[in-house]
């Protein structure tokens, strides 16, 4: 808020938000519900399970979306390589979970040299669940999981773009250590007993096949973590705004399920969720021109969307379009 100010203009708060960026926004509502002029908040975290350290609602839809890859890969085999390799979805998804515990105990090299690459459990299934953020990457994920169930060194290393292999930072504070001191110290989750998370990571465990593993680790950051956040905040999240929020949520989302837009619609009066029926993480991943036209409206003019309302992706999976030619044919319809 102190941008805000400096700004020195209505000293209202105009926000997108983001992923992560939608505890900011749910937070700054929150404390300045009467500085509110128009709050988009896309791919939401639940920001209670967010500040306790123990956001079970993160996978919530996480399975749903590996399924929808399966069955959009059976769906589109001139598109899919990995259709090939089953007659339904579900043979596919029950191969790739044989080839993942494989991969435990029998990893794979590909390539040569300093250029060669490992591919064991923790790679493969890190490599699909950065796939799952976004279904542009899908074509690229069906010919690396295709290679390793073929020993196709060539299509293993399409898997490549996907390890999300950590480069050289400019600061030393990038990357996901930085995201481990941020979420950490804000949580309130603290123990020094291993054994008393065990009922936690179990609830991890059961809430997702894919993700189960992946998203119960931070917590195990969070309980050791030293010290909290000086300016951490404990408030709730019940406010009357200024102005109505509109919180986006997707059908399909890795980590910011539509069951978290709802819960953290619930406490803020007059906001509505818009309903995206897509695959990835916040809207863009499968863009509508609907969602963009009802997000458009709601800041040039603030018309909120009628609750309920639903929009459907203007793209298919696997339409081998990238994201940045979706977005730009999207911009060319709005003008």
């Amino acid at each position: 808020m102190q941008i805000v100010d400096a700004l020195d203009e209505d000293d209202l708060l105009r926000y997108w938000g983001l992923s992560y960026g939608t505890v900011l926004g749910a937070t700054v509502a929150a404390m300045f519900p009467d500085r509110m002029d128009k709050l988009v908040l896309d791919g939401c975290l639940n920001p209670r399970d967010y500040y306790a350290g123990n956001d079970l609602e993160e996978a919530t839809d996480s399975d749903s979306v590996l399924d929808g890859f399966f069955a959009g890969c059976i769906a589109h085999p001139e598109a899919c390589v990995l259709a090939q390799d089953a007659a339904t979805a579900e043979e596919l998804k029950a191969k790739f979970y044989r080839l993942l515990f494989k991969l435990k105990y029998e990893p794979i090299v590909a390539g040569s040299g300093e250029s060669a690459l490992i591919f064991n459990y923790v790679t493969v299934k890190s490599a699909v669940q950065y796939a799952m953020y976004g279904p542009t990457s899908w074509p690229l994920l069906a010919t690396g999981l295709h290679g390793l169930m073929t020993g196709n060194e060539t299509a293993i290393l399409a898997l490549a773009p996907l390890l999300n292999i950590q480069q050289e930072t400019i600061f030393p504070n990038e990357g996901p250590e930085a995201i481990y001191g941020i979420r950490a110290s804000d949580a309130s989750l603290r123990s020094t007993n291993l054994t008393s998370l065990f009922p936690l990571l179990e609830q991890f465990y059961a809430k997702s096949q894919l993700m189960g593993d992946i998203v119960s680790a931070p917590a195990l950051a969070y309980a050791q973590w030293p010290f909290k956040a000086k300016g951490a905040y404990t408030g709730n999240f019940q406010a009357k705004t200024k102005n109505p929020l509109l919180f986006v949520g997707n059908d399909f989302d890795i980590v910011t399920p539509l069951v978290s837009a709802r819960n953290a619609s619930a406490g803020f009066e007059g906001s509505v969720v818009l309903q995206h029926g897509g695959y990835g993480h916040t809207s863009s991943a499968q863009p509508s021109l609907c969602t963009v036209k009802a997000i458009r409206a709601y800041f040039v003019n603030g018309t909120l969307p009628a609750p309920g309302t639903r929009c459907e992706p203007s793209y298919e999976l696997f339409s081998n379009i990238t994201l940045e030619q979706a977005l730009a044919d999207i911009a060319s319809q709005l003008e």
